[in-house]
């Protein structure tokens, strides 16, 4: 079997947009499908920024075949340099509600008016932060086919009702993370049960925060599972490619 064109070619770039009065610098991957079509991802960083290591991970979606965007939360491409940094600019977004939903739903936006996506495949991904951004995406957003969220937050602002209709939704969960209360998961079953949500919560035993990160620290919230790690790789493509 001859190998798909896009996994012998991939052009990445940053790109600039605006929200609000903060200019951001996203990271776009496009592989060269020759014209076709492809599905797109919208990625969300955690709350380390958008850094070589998240850019790394973008460029791995895109060589299942999709256009994936990198949005940058914070403006400019900061990154934190320190757990306190990145704490600080996380905090500087979700403070305000409406500079969270238009960081979120902006990048989004542009994604959808790339001229190799197609607009009835669109996803999501984040991991920490982003993984309550994209599951927040999923409440907000218009037009998804799937959202997916490792080791983020399940609480939200917002609490969809039940007449809303939510994409398919991969929760990747590590059982003993210290951020993710029991109360959390059982509000957001409650939630996803409430709406008919077709979606699939995994939790990963004896993994905490940030398991799927090789560069976390090693402490009570959070810790790097390789098995895991590699697990969430196996149920992200299953997912993708199914709906793909």
């Amino acid at each position: 079997m001859s190998t798909p064109s896009w996994r012998l070619r991939m052009k990445t770039m940053d790109i600039e947009y605006r929200v609000d009065d903060t200019l951001c610098r996203g990271y776009l991957v496009e592989p060269n499908a020759q014209g076709a079509k492809l599905p797109g991802i919208i990625f969300y960083t955690d709350f380390w920024g958008v850094t070589e290591r998240q850019k790394k991970t973008a460029e791995k979606l895109a060589n299942m075949g999709a256009v994936v965007l990198v949005a940058d939360m914070y403006g400019n491409q900061q990154c934190g340099k320190t757990f306190e940094d990145s704490g600080r600019l996380m905090n500087s977004v979700i403070k305000d509600n409406a500079v969270y939903k238009n960081r979120i739903v902006t990048p989004f936006e542009l994604l959808k008016k790339n001229l190799h996506v197609n607009q009835n495949k669109l996803f999501s991904i984040g991991y920490c932060f982003g993984g309550a951004s994209s599951l927040m995406l999923a409440r907000i957003g218009e037009g998804l086919t799937g959202a997916i969220s490792l080791h983020g937050l399940l609480t939200s602002h917002i609490r969809v009702s039940a007449n809303k209709k939510m994409p398919k939704l991969l929760v990747l969960h590590g059982a003993q993370d210290p951020l993710v209360s029991d109360q959390d998961i059982k509000s957001f079953n409650e939630e996803m049960q409430g709406c008919h949500a077709d979606y699939t919560f995994i939790s990963f035993g004896n993994c905490k925060h940030a398991f799927s990160n090789a560069e976390a620290e090693e402490n009570n919230m959070t810790s790097y599972s390789y098995s895991a790690d590699k697990r969430s790789d196996v149920y992200i493509r299953q997912f993708l490619t199914e709906n793909f």
